[in-house]
């Protein structure tokens, strides 16, 4: 407080800290009580003097203000305080929470369940559960993969992945491979690095995993006519075997194994 009324903001009465979900700050009671989320309690000096140009600015239009805002909005310490109150707001449902609805055929769970370990072992160098829920769902439109991350007794959990059923449809093989990929770089950037989103250490394990390190695709996908159209279909196996050996092997043309670095970034 000291510091915010010796850099000018001689109105502040009193600084309030608030475990919100989205709102990061506002000014309230005319500008005299500072709300902040509290994340920001313990924010640098830098950032304490962009609040102090924020809080005596009189117009929020000025070149100070917004270089103030972007200031206290891009703050690296922020972004995780935020992911954690709201998985631990979100912990009371996924304390009950079971993965969702799946309209995987037997068949299809069998291969899901292969290929999560396949790619667990060759990619991941078995770091994820064994067991971790694989589904999917027929009821995403736009997405085409979910990694629902939980925090149980202080401990990191992962509920599931989910795949969109159209991942299932002819021409959509390979897409399925990277999406399933893309979720379980998710699953482990939240295990390992505690982290959730599509930043910087969620795109080191997306490059390590083989697949792309982005959002979202470009490559066109095919999909149901119909959302209530059931889809059996179970692709072929994406990695063609090889000897080695002696031993009959299952190869990944798509990415080599995965090195042992992985252990780097706990």
């Amino acid at each position: 407080m000291a510091l915010l009324r010796k850099r000018g903001a001689r109105r502040l009465k009193e600084i309030r800290f608030r475990a919100n979900k989205s709102t990061i700050w506002s000014l309230t009671q005319g500008g005299n009580v500072l709300n902040l989320h509290v994340g920001y309690r313990k924010a640098p000096r830098h950032v304490l003097e962009a609040f102090a140009v924020i809080a005596s600015s009189a117009r929020s239009s000025s070149a100070h203000y917004r270089q103030a805002t972007a200031t206290v909005r891009n703050w690296p310490g922020l972004e995780s305080a935020m992911e954690e109150i709201a998985l631990q707001a979100g912990d009371r449902r996924l304390l009950r929470l079971e993965p969702g609805p799946c309209v995987a055929t037997d068949a299809q769970l069998r291969f899901l369940r292969r290929l999560y370990r396949h790619l667990n072992r060759q990619r991941f160098s078995r770091l994820l559960p064994d067991d971790l829920p694989v589904r999917l769902s027929a009821r995403m439109v736009s997405r085409l993969g979910q990694m629902v991350p939980a925090l149980r007794f202080g401990r990191r959990v992962v509920v599931e992945l989910a795949l969109n059923v159209d991942l299932m449809l002819p021409d959509n093989d390979r897409e399925m491979v990277e999406t399933l990929a893309h979720e379980m770089a998710h699953a482990a950037d939240y295990l390992v690095s505690g982290r959730h989103g599509h930043g910087p250490s969620w795109r080191r394990w997306a490059h390590l995993a083989g697949c792309d390190p982005v959002a979202c695709t470009d490559r066109p996908i095919r999909h149901r006519r119909s959302l209530r159209e059931r889809v059996d279909r179970v692709p072929p196996w994406p990695f063609p075997g090889r000897r080695r050996s002696g031993r009959n092997q299952s190869a990944d043309p798509l990415r080599p194994p995965v090195p042992m670095q992985l252990t780097l970034f706990q």
